[in-house]
């Protein structure tokens, strides 16, 4: 039975990994929650004891694998104290504010031989299967739209700090448009060249912004757009806008209602095929906590890391920097 620990707990992902954590054959030996509020409750729930810290518990406890939240500031001390301690762990994304500090992690954790996941989820998602079910595809352009609910969502949650820039290093680009960036960063199997984008906070008027737009260029020219906010107006049952759009080779993939529109040029003409596919990706944790278990009985490794990680934070990086200089187009070295 696997010895499990999680840290930081008050965060909102935790209840998406718990579903999968509770089927498991695996152990609660210890959760730790710095602000006090949902970690008694939740220990409670697993039966075991909730430390004040990360470097409190595992000085009293040694977990066999470590799940770790908290907010994004924070995680890079989190992933130190694991990595020093040996003790394999998933870490949330995006794994730090700052690249240079997820750079030294991704070293660190290479040197050790350690493992490491990070839930880039789209990797497990339906819709990494339906664009890869015609096998390997060359990109000509792409573009993602992930618009999220206002980010009131995130003070009924508790989690203020995702408001504040300095905290958690940005809205909703370093949030969620990560597994975007990600996604492009997979698909396209090259190297990124040059990103610009623009950005808006006029309608929360936080330090955070509330919109913004990347253009991603690799170094075969392939395009990616991506789109992402926190200014969908979400309710239960409708919490998000996404969709999709690929052009790849002789293929045209376009999300639609309940599954994924494939155009393709054929002798006769064009064809079209639709592909069911679920959007939903709260059930993409339950299979990276799957991966996780897996990936470590067997000593194989995780769909993503801290190499993954930086490489993604630095482009969030440059977009961010091109959105303050009025979409000035950051050229990467190489």
């Amino acid at each position: 039975m696997v010895k499990v620990a999680l840290i930081d707990t008050a965060h909102w992902h935790v209840p998406l990994y718990l579903d999968a954590l509770l089927k498991a054959d695996v152990e609660f030996i210890g959760i730790s929650d710095p602000t006090g509020t949902t970690g008694p409750a939740l220990a409670q729930k697993l039966k075991t004891k909730c430390f004040a810290s990360c470097e409190e518990l595992i000085a009293q406890v040694r977990p066999d694998l470590a799940f770790v939240f908290g907010r994004h500031i924070d995680m890079p001390i989190s992933a130190n104290l694991l990595l020093d301690h040996d003790i394999p762990f998933a870490i949330e994304k995006p794994c730090g504010i700052r690249s240079v500090d997820v750079r030294q992690l991704a070293e660190q954790a290479a040197q050790k031989q350690a493992f490491v996941a990070v839930p880039f989820i789209f990797r497990l998602s339906d819709t990494m299967r339906v664009i890869r079910s015609g096998g390997t595809i060359k990109i000509d352009h792409a573009s993602f739209r992930f618009i999220a609910g206002p980010p009131s969502r995130y003070k009924q949650a508790g989690n203020l700090w995702m408001l504040e820039r300095d905290i958690a290093g940005g809205g909703p680009l370093i949030n969620v448009g990560v597994h975007m960036v990600d996604l492009f960063r997979s698909l396209s199997e090259s190297r990124i060249v040059a990103v610009s984008a623009f950005a808006t906070s006029h309608i929360n008027e936080l330090s955070i912004e509330d919109f913004i737009a990347v253009t991603l260029q690799n170094d075969s020219g392939a395009i990616g757009i991506i789109e992402c906010g926190y200014t969908f107006p979400s309710a239960p049952g409708m919490q998000r806008d996404f969709s999709f759009s690929i052009r790849a080779s002789d293929r045209f993939l376009r999300s639609v209602d309940k599954g994924v529109e494939v155009i393709k040029d054929v002798r006769a003409g064009v064809e079209h095929k639709f592909v069911a596919a679920d959007f939903e990706l709260e059930p993409c944790y339950s299979k990276f906590v799957e991966h996780v278990l897996d990936a470590l009985k067997a000593g194989s490794p995780a769909i993503a890391n801290f190499q993954d990680a930086a490489g993604v934070l630095e482009l969030v990086e440059a977009a961010y920097t091109s959105a303050a200089e009025g979409g000035r187009t950051i050229r990467l070295s190489t």
